[in-house]
């Protein structure tokens, strides 16, 4: 019964055209859990929610076939999305970087996420010298994949942010440092010293999903102090912006306490106001909230959002629906991701409404199971729906993109669910 029903679920993936066999490799790297596949087919078919590749691993794809980490940003009607192509989640058992790993994977789509360009990487614009700079590894990873490479060389950069600006460019930043489109993501530039190691004096900074293009402060990203090359994974209790005036080639900091170790903020620009839920990293067991203003302290917030364990990087949108904010959060502890909401007015408070599971894997995290890191969604009202982008499969990889896309209606996806609930 569980092969069967978890199969519907597999052809419930609409599978890219491109890709022979896309069914079974869907069906291998998101193993819907029984309950969830029968949800699925339900809701489907309701026109709530739909889930489908967007990036698979081929099965020449070598070493680095852990596809991971994917954040978007809209402009226009097109979607941009970027993810990591690397050895693995979890080095021990992983396999050894070689000259596919990149940081800086883009695909976009011009029909809601239908279809999809072929994956550009990023490093494809970079000069020779910037590519490989200090290695083959990126600075931030060098501790986990090269560990013998001292150089301090190269981006001060450890995960990634994107954004579409004012004037509908998009800028994303990640480990090879800080690129830009003027053509919604069909060809790129580099910015060849921003946040390079002897333009910017700082530790690595540990980057937000979410860049925003502020009306009177230019553009933002949010984060957390990283370490040096030689001391990865250090824990700062500070909230850290980089902030660029001139379309992302040069960046400014401003450093705040923040009370404790807060981790990769899920940033939202509201009514004037910067608000923030982000990992409490103390023991990655809560996510709490922040309000900021430039030049002051962030306001820290406690919330009713905590797990036995395994907290990630959250998606954090206003929906212009419901008008309530909403975060799209994974329960990694059972492989779960869950929707929760928020009437504005009770920000202070810190108090979630728990609204419904969107899907549920088989598997147990960073053993057999990977995924689900859903930060950068993308509110596409025109349609009426989120395109939320997260990974799944193996923590050694390999692993694979994917897309759900939710009706904005969330009260009707709710009761249609039926699961919300503990």
């Amino acid at each position: 019964m569980k092969h069967n029903i978890t199969l519907i679920s597999a052809l419930l993936l609409a599978p890219l055209a491109a890709l022979h066999g896309a069914e079974q490799s869907a069906f291998q790297l998101l193993p819907l859990t029984p309950e969830s596949g029968m949800q699925l087919e339900r809701v489907q078919k309701a026109g709530l929610v739909e889930i489908a590749p967007v990036h698979l691993p081929p099965a020449d794809a070598g070493e680095c076939n852990h596809y991971g980490w994917p954040i978007a940003t809209m402009t226009g009607d097109t979607l941009v999305v970027m993810h990591r192509r690397i050895p693995g989640h979890k080095a021990a058992g992983a396999g050894k970087p070689d000259s596919a790993m990149s940081y800086g994977i883009v695909l976009r789509s011009e029909d809601g996420g239908k279809t999809w360009s072929r994956p550009y990487d990023l490093r494809d614009c970079m000069k020779p010298e910037d590519r490989e700079r200090g290695g083959l590894v990126p600075l931030s990873h060098r501790a986990k994949f090269d560990k013998e490479n001292k150089s301090k060389e190269g981006y001060k950069v450890h995960l990634h942010s994107i954004g579409t600006t004012r004037d509908n460019a998009v800028v994303a930043i990640n480990n090879h440092g800080v690129f830009r489109s003027d053509d919604a993501g069909l060809t790129w530039k580099h910015f060849s010293t921003a946040l390079r190691e002897d333009t910017f004096p700082h530790e690595i900074v540990n980057l937000g999903p979410r860049l925003l293009d502020h009306p009177q402060h230019g553009l933002l990203a949010f984060g957390n102090w990283f370490g040096e090359v030689n001391k990865y994974h250090a824990l700062r209790k500070q909230l850290v912006i980089l902030r660029s005036t001139d379309g992302g080639g040069t960046w400014q900091v401003e450093e705040h306490p923040a009370e404790l170790p807060q981790y990769e903020p899920a940033a939202l620009l509201h009514e004037g106001r910067l608000l923030f839920v982000t990992r409490d990293q103390t023991e990655v067991r809560a996510h709490k909230q922040m309000t900021w203003q430039p030049g002051r302290p962030p306001k820290v917030i406690d919330t009713n959002l905590e797990d036995p364990r395994l907290v990630d990087t959250v998606d954090f949108s206003f929906n212009p629906i419901t008008k309530r904010f909403e975060i799209v959060r994974s329960e990694r502890h059972r492989m779960e991701l869950w929707l929760w909401s928020m009437e504005p007015e009770d920000w202070d408070k810190g108090r979630w409404t728990r609204e419904c599971r969107l899907l549920a894997t088989e598997g147990k995290f960073y053993s057999t199971a990977d995924g689900f890191h859903p930060g950068g969604a993308v509110i596409d009202e025109k349609r009426g729906v989120q395109h939320l982008f997260i990974y799944s499969g193996h923590p050694n990889g390999p692993a694979a993109v994917f897309r759900v896309t939710r009706t904005l209606d969330t009260a009707k996806l709710a009761k249609a669910t039926g699961n919300n609930q503990q």
